[in-house]
């Protein structure tokens, strides 16, 4: 489709790494695309010793946009998203920031690319490993590496571990080849919300036998098997969502199930939130998207912050 440029990082301070996937729309507008400086406030000293890779693949979402026609697909996902909700008021912003979020999933060279693009960073990030240990003659499986999403990047990071555990092509497979993660923390994901939505939309998506959020045996926890033995791509698993974050599956304070994502065996954090104001509705529809951390339920900075002592654990 088009090329991309992985990060490369020579000298690791430690001997550990974080890999950043955000979210549609959020690295292309902001004026500060990924929450790094709440990222080190929030590990304190343990961001010290951490290497923080980041990937922009929004010039891939881009170029589709230019170059094909899905309003009138974009259109039904986001009145999918709307009725399921089931709220007239909140529905047409709902509707609108919902078609952002998923409407990928309606086109298969999209995902694809932007599932090689993770593929080929966190193969990078491991070589660097590779290389960092060696230059320290130290055991490289001592190395430490995990991932962090937010939104849209949940479900390219859950797509991106069941590729690297499955196709032993990308050498990344969590026994074979000693790529398992330490943890994986995926922020407020739509995985379940576009498994449902998907769903509702079947003849709109192309190959869904090539997702694997689409299962028909239900979501898991991405693994290999090597012999009587199965090894999960992510030793933790980590789950964070808020009360009143409508991506991750609520509304209101109300958890919706065909939204929330339950995947046996995640750790699960649930954020107390609250909208501002006397109307919850006019609060969610003015906050919702704009990444502000204290008027936006689905802000990437607000949970990293509030969830300072889950992350210190989870990189720990």
């Amino acid at each position: 489709m088009c090329a991309f440029v992985t990060q490369h990082i020579e000298h690791w301070p430690g001997r550990q790494a974080v890999l950043l996937v955000h979210g549609i729309g959020d690295a292309s507008a902001a004026a500060a695309p990924f929450p790094l400086l709440e990222l080190h406030s929030a590990l304190g000293a343990l961001s010290n010793d951490l290497a923080v890779y980041t990937l922009n693949y929004d010039f891939i979402s881009d170029w589709t946009q230019r170059k094909l026609q899905l309003e009138v697909a974009v259109r039904a996902l986001a009145g999918a998203v709307s009725s399921r909700f089931g709220n007239a008021d909140a529905g047409a912003r709902l509707a609108e920031y919902g078609g952002d979020v998923l409407w990928p999933v309606l086109h298969e060279d999209t995902r694809r690319a932007i599932r090689d693009a993770l593929i080929v960073q966190l193969q990078q990030v491991f070589l660097d490993a590779g290389a960092a240990a060696l230059a320290r003659n130290e055991d490289p499986l001592d190395y430490r590496v995990s991932i962090i999403a937010h939104s849209m990047g949940c479900f390219h990071t859950y797509e991106l571990l069941h590729a690297m555990a499955r196709e032993p092509s990308y050498r990344l497979r969590p026994g074979t080849d000693g790529t398992q993660l330490a943890s994986v923390v995926l922020m407020a994901s739509p995985v379940t919300l576009i498994r449902t939505v998907a769903g509702d939309l079947a003849p709109l998506v192309p190959s869904p036998g090539d997702l694997a959020t689409l299962d028909p045996a239900g979501l898991s926890l991405p693994s290999e098997r090597v012999g009587r033995r199965k090894v999960a791509a992510t030793r933790r698993f980590v789950a964070v969502t808020g009360t009143q974050d409508p991506v991750g599956g609520h509304l209101f304070g109300q958890r919706h199930d065909w939204g929330y994502m339950d995947v046996p065996g995640q750790q699960t954090t649930i954020v107390s939130q609250s909208l501002l104001g006397a109307d919850p509705v006019a609060a969610l529809v003015a906050g919702l998207g704009t990444g502000n951390p204290v008027s936006d339920p689905h802000s990437w900075s607000a949970y990293v912050t509030g969830q300072s002592a889950l992350l210190r654990e989870a990189l720990a």
